[in-house]
């Protein structure tokens, strides 16, 4: 796959050219008008290679080759997270040096989409599908919730099995559990406050307006899912100003979720083999109306959901506070010995000869949205983890090497179907 790596970095750039973060909706594009060009600019591209195109009302939409009843489906994302402060380079111009490919969406999930394309591609090329049927599917509003999965899979063609390109390798057998909810208390007269893009990323900036007077603190983000690796731009504030706990909501915050990434501070801490539950506090606000903070929580495989909800409710009753607009989004588990999972770890180890074991983890991805996916890739071990951060980016030698891993395991297992 060494070879095309020159066409993909080419297709990699155009499609990192496009602002495809979400905006306002419209008849066309519910999304907003730049997740629907990079939704066209593939389905042309697949075109090209002799795929079926398929729009599926502007939400999402899929690549197909192949024939038969069975199909192998791989589930890529084409939405990103906006682009915050910080980069040492364009955004949203793929930026090559020194081995590595900068821009938003290089790691999460561009990269990874046009990785498993090309691997479609040189099956095409060679005449490897036979007997079944392989479907590229792109989605367009993941990193707000995947409805786009859910408009997808209320109409359309579910795969047999597949994966889902958008984590690390050798393989996810488990994702946890992911909780939205917000914790609200009463306005304020004396401040404003605002923090935060999306639930899932640790917030960059706080913004804070005290007796007329404007304060800008600023922190270091980071995917919800790893909130240790980011630095909350609130916290910050509250360190640095401590007159601002005066105000009961902040001072809640402080006490409560402030450098408290495990859950200590809302009493739900618990650790199982899928890991430890992880806290967020992904946005905030004050304003003369109402205080709220938007609380991202991914919680282990076998925590008790109507537990972990109490005990939040519980703490901010006991604060004067309430919780609202419980989102949750439930736990994926696949057997280790299941041959979707052995499959894949079986190529994942023949092509890198690295044994490293099965993993859970604490993203969310296109996995649970349908039956009989895994997330797969295309993160290698040790690689930096910095999706939804400045300066996002990958190794370039991953797409050629990801897009042989996804080539072999595309073939290997629709052969499985076949065979089953």
């Amino acid at each position: 796959m060494k070879e095309y790596l020159e066409v993909m970095i080419e297709k990699l750039s155009d499609l990192i050219a496009i602002k495809s973060v979400k905006g306002e909706p419209t008849k066309e594009a519910p999304y907003g008008k730049e997740t629907l060009e990079a939704l066209e600019y593939v389905l042309e591209l697949g075109k090209e290679y002799g795929m079926t195109a398929v729009n599926v009302d502007g939400r999402a939409g899929y690549l197909e080759y192949g024939e038969g009843e069975r199909m192998v489906g791989v589930l890529l994302h084409l939405d990103v997270v906006p682009e915050q402060d910080g980069w040492l380079t364009e955004p949203y111009t793929l930026t090559r040096k020194d081995g590595y490919l900068y821009g938003r969406g290089t790691s999460d999930d561009k990269g990874p989409a046009i990785a498993a394309f090309f691997a479609l591609v040189d099956l095409i090329n060679k005449g490897e599908i036979d007997g079944y049927r392989v479907r590229l599917i792109f989605g367009l509003d993941e990193e707000m919730g995947s409805s786009c999965m859910a408009h997808y899979v209320k109409s359309q063609e579910l795969p047999t099995l597949g994966f889902v390109p958008d984590a690390d390798f050798p393989v996810i057998y488990a994702e946890k559990g992911i909780l939205n909810l917000d914790i609200v208390g009463p306005g304020s007269d004396a401040l404003t406050l605002k923090a935060g893009d999306r639930p899932n990323v640790v917030p960059g900036k706080c913004y804070i307006n005290k007796d007329g007077k404007d304060y800008v603190f600023e922190g270091k983000p980071a995917h919800g899912a790893a909130p240790f690796d980011g630095i909350n731009a609130v916290s910050v504030a509250l360190e640095e100003e401590e007159s601002f706990t005066s105000d009961p909501f902040l001072n809640f915050f402080n006490q409560h979720l402030a450098h408290r990434h495990y859950g200590e501070g809302l009493n739900i801490e618990y650790k199982d083999e899928t890991g430890k539950l992880t806290v967020n506090p992904g946005l905030v606000g004050i304003n003369n109306d109402k205080s709220f903070v938007t609380i991202n929580i991914r919680y282990p495989a076998t925590m008790d959901f109507d537990s972990l909800v109490k005990n939040i409710s519980d703490i901010a009753s006991e604060n004067g506070f309430t919780i609202e607009n419980i989102d949750n989004n439930p736990p994926l588990y696949v057997e280790k010995d299941s041959f979707l999972v052995r499959t894949l770890l079986e190529v994942y180890r023949e092509k890198t000869e690295d044994y490293s074991k099965p993993l859970a983890i604490g993203g969310g991805t296109y996995a649970r949205t349908m039956p009989n996916l895994v997330a797969f890739g295309m993160n290698m071990p040790g690689d930096a983890q910095n999706a939804h951060q400045a300066n996002e980016s990958i190794k370039e030698k991953r797409l050629y090497e990801a897009a042989e891993i996804y080539r072999e395991s595309i073939k290997r297992l629709g052969q499985g179907l076949i065979d089953q």
